[in-house]
């Protein structure tokens, strides 16, 4: 190969990769509104990313492929937890993670910032970013099909989805809160208590740590009867 034809070959191939890289980046800052939903972004939405800077979130979580992997992924956090399982968490680690393996500080996060983080982390849940983490897709699934289309859901993933970020059933889930099939197994109420324990633990029994859940009447009212049904089998040990 002559120097000219070396010279050619590398400004064509840089020029060509030059070409390419402004394309791509041209292309990514045009899309960014579409996947990001920027016009969702609003004052509390980034009055909620410094709270999560403010308390280093990072430390311990990962959000968008950054941070630490010592707690869980808060990337779709949303889906998996709820905004009131989030609220009680941050406002009262001690309390929620009192029987878990897991341990969270309490860092004095007030309600006015609390309501802020649940804002961002509800922005960065909607991002689109192909799936990822993959982990929480059946969450995110469940998410926005148990309102408007529970019909499409089998009770297994339409009641993991509510409350699997606290309880487990058949090794899924989180055990924070204890596995269904033993609280099946250890509760004495009837299905209407029941439903009211799920949507207003308060009003069943003061002082319970477990928080509101945000889901529908006819959401809860799935929820009892699948918990329920468990009355039956055998009961899992914690």
């Amino acid at each position: 190969m002559t120097g000219k034809a070396a010279r050619l070959i590398f400004w064509l191939g840089t020029l060509v990769s030059a070409a390419i890289f402004l394309w791509m980046t041209y292309d990514f800052h045009l899309q960014t509104p579409k996947y990001t939903h920027t016009d969702k972004l609003t004052e509390e939405v980034v009055a909620g990313k410094k709270v999560w800077h403010k308390y280093n979130c990072n430390d311990c979580h990962t959000i968008l492929g950054f941070g630490g992997y010592y707690a869980p992924d808060m990337t779709k956090a949303i889906y998996r937890l709820g905004d009131n399982n989030i609220a009680s968490i941050v406002q009262h680690p001690e309390v929620m993670y009192k029987n878990s393996f897991r341990k969270m500080p309490q860092l004095g996060i007030t309600e006015p910032e609390t309501r802020q983080l649940i804002a961002f982390l509800r922005w960065t849940g909607e991002i689109e970013n192909r799936k990822w983490p993959p982990q929480d897709e059946k969450f995110v699934e469940a998410y926005k099909l148990r309102e408007s289309q529970p019909q499409k859901l089998d009770k297994v993933h339409l009641v993991l989805q509510a409350c699997g970020g606290c309880h487990t059933f058949e090794h899924q889930g989180r055990n924070v809160g204890g596995d269904l099939t033993a609280i099946a197994n250890r509760i004495t109420y009837d299905r209407q208590t029941l439903i009211n324990y799920i949507i207003n633990p308060q009003s069943v029994r003061p002082g319970v740590t477990m928080p509101p859940q945000d889901v529908s009447l006819q959401t809860a009212g799935v929820i009892a009867d699948f918990v329920l049904s468990l009355r039956s089998t055998k009961e899992v040990k914690q």
